[in-house]
């Protein structure tokens, strides 16, 4: 039998350990010690990682454009599976100098139209207000460019809007996001995994002003996150196959298990809704 590990991509997941606890918990429940490994990859990455074969599974996030790119690869790509809902928030300054609502809530949750009102005040830009975007493709910058787009009547675009500021460097993940609007006073679309799991030090400046919740399955801020395997006769490929599945059925009962700091990052996929490609056909 092989021993090359079964390579599963995910971004924000990984960093926090979740990928790890659930890869971790389908070899204990399945009584094997199969050789899992995490890679650093954000959706887009992901999605590229599945269609090179970089990658033996990918967790990434968005229904709409998962399915477009399941769609291209009917070949190569398992079925994908809805695994889990993580959640958008919207983080900024505790001077807040947009002005926007504010709440003594850890985890306030407003509605829709209430947050597309938020992001409308950022994109004014007034005040010396700015919006740190990573402008990376990732499912955090799509998902804020379409939360814009809503608000402003088109996307915002780097170099033109002068409060939309692109993370810099080679680090564009969430947590250096995160980090840098601490230091330097930015709003920014991050997720409760990250937010939990980054030390106090590097949020000390920031606060949430709006969080995704779990009541409505429309909320615009619910971040669907899906599994899918390649396809092969490998012993990798038949491994990753068996994980996927086991993410959308028995492994449902382990996801609001993993707990960081005394709060719930996960919440299990709707049960109407695994195989949310097949529905969206």
């Amino acid at each position: 039998m092989t021993t090359e590990a079964i390579k599963v991509g995910n971004g924000g997941a990984g960093i926090v350990g979740f990928v790890q606890y659930m890869y971790g918990k389908f070899n204990e429940v399945k009584g094997t010690n199969y050789n899992f490994t995490w890679v650093t990859s954000d959706t887009e990455e992901t999605l590229k990682g599945l269609s090179d074969g970089t990658l033996d599974v990918g967790w990434p996030y968005g229904i709409e454009r998962v399915c477009s790119s399941y769609r291209d690869h009917l070949n190569q790509w398992t079925d994908p599976r809805y695994i889990f809902r993580d959640h958008f928030l919207l983080a900024g300054p505790k001077s807040n100098p947009a002005g926007l609502p504010s709440s003594s809530d850890p985890h306030p949750h407003v509605s829709n139209d209430a947050v597309y009102a938020m992001f409308k005040t950022i994109s004014e830009g007034k005040a010396g207000v700015k919006f740190l975007t990573r402008n990376d493709k990732s499912a955090t910058n799509v998902l804020e460019r379409e939360i814009f787009k809503v608000a402003m009547g088109r996307y915002p675009e780097v170099g033109v809007d002068k409060w939309y500021i692109p993370l810099t460097g080679d680090k564009h993940y969430p947590d250096t996001a995160l980090e840098v609007s601490n230091e330097k006073g930015y709003y920014t679309l991050s997720d409760r995994g990250i937010w939990t799991w980054a030390d106090p030090s590097k949020k000390s400046n920031l606060k949430i002003f709006c969080e995704a919740g779990n009541t409505n399955p429309e909320d615009v801020l619910l971040n669907p996150c899906l599994a899918i395997a390649r396809i092969g006769d490998s012993w990798n490929a038949r491994i990753a196959k068996e994980f996927v599945e086991w993410l959308s059925t028995d492994g449902q009962a382990y996801v609001a298990t993993y707990v960081l700091h005394g709060d719930e990052l996960y919440s299990k996929a709707p049960e109407d809704n695994i195989f949310a490609c097949l529905l969206k056909a």
